[in-house]
């Protein structure tokens, strides 16, 4: 079993997860799931072996109470992401309300919230993406290049990039490979190639030098190239959600412990792993950490990284007080 935070002796951040996946809301109101309904049954199959239906699927989430219980008992502070793709996938999905109620619930396990906008949207993903930074103090916002079928430095979204960057919002992008979609007949018309190769990341980071990137994901077949991008771009870092500890490739576990140990930072992508058996039990018994690299990887590099973007969204940095 995982440490808990008084067996561990220090709090972990998540930068990555999606905990707005929900069986019910504490005001009895319904959960939600991503917009990629068919694809996250299929994504259900291939990691459980379930066949489920989407009222089955459901029934298999936490709770909102059963989540923040987890979270608290083993001192993990989270910043869980939006998630929309009207245009690709014809769904909206979790909406940035929806999430940002969900962060105002659970400030004392919750430091923000990642909005998420349709680049294709225009004028419309302009506005939305203003109003979550900065009406909603998001910490930044995420986007998911297969599911809304977009190639990052395609010019036509440079003013998105510029709008984000002008409110010292942080973007979260895919890299390479996604469960979503994984053994369904086309791959549920996801391409897991075509717009997640970091070398859009590397383009768009030389573009706007003051646009701070997180590029997500072990970004497989591109680990070498997103490691390079992160090692050369001072504006982009790097996370470890959407993959078990032990399928890690050789060259990031070795740029964690060394040349880029300031740069990772932890991310569960909870609740498609779950949190304890999956991530926590993963990280102890899989992964071997070199001195002084956990507490940077766990919270540390987080504080550093979005620290300014904490304080901006008024995230209760309490619990961290003894550890800086």
């Amino acid at each position: 079993m995982a440490k808990t935070f008084e067996e561990r002796g220090f709090p972990i951040i998540d930068v990555h997860g999606h905990q707005g996946n929900l069986q019910s809301l504490l005001d009895g109101g319904p959960g939600m799931l991503p917009p990629i309904t068919k694809q996250q049954i299929a994504l259900e199959k291939y990691f459980r072996h379930h066949d489920l239906t989407t009222e089955e699927l459901l029934k298999t989430l936490p709770t909102e109470e059963e989540m923040a219980e987890t979270f608290k008992k083993y001192g993990v502070f989270f910043c869980p992401v939006a998630w929309t793709a009207p245009t690709a996938q014809g769904e909206i999905g979790q909406t940035n309300d929806y999430i940002y109620g969900l962060w105002q619930r659970h400030k004392d396990i919750c430091l923000g919230f990642w909005g998420c906008v349709d680049p294709w949207m225009g004028k419309m993903a302009l506005q939305e993406a203003e109003r979550c930074l900065r009406d909603f103090k998001a910490l930044g916002i995420k986007f998911q290049q297969p599911s809304q079928h977009f190639h990052l430095s395609d010019k036509r979204f440079y003013p998105l990039w510029d709008l984000i960057a002008s409110y010292g919002g942080f973007i979260q992008w895919h890299g390479g490979y996604t469960g979503v979609g994984t053994g369904m007949p086309g791959g549920g018309g996801i391409k897991i190639l075509e717009y997640t190769n970091p070398v859009d990341v590397d383009n768009v980071a030389a573009d706007f030098p003051n646009l701070r990137i997180i590029l997500m994901h072990n970004s497989d077949p591109f680990t070498e190239a997103a490691q390079l991008v992160c090692m050369h771009k001072g504006n982009v870092y790097r996370e470890t959600s959407g993959t078990l500890p032990r399928y890690l490739p050789e060259r990031i576990a070795h740029d964690l412990n060394t040349r880029l140990k300031k740069k990772f930072m932890f991310g569960s992508e909870y609740p498609y792993f779950r949190l304890v058996e999956d991530i926590l039990e993963g990280w102890e018994t899989d992964f071997k950490f070199r001195d002084g690299v956990p507490e940077l990887f766990y919270y540390k590099n987080a504080l550093n990284i979005l620290g300014d973007r904490f304080e901006n969204a008024g995230a209760d940095l309490s619990a961290f007080k003894d550890f800086i």
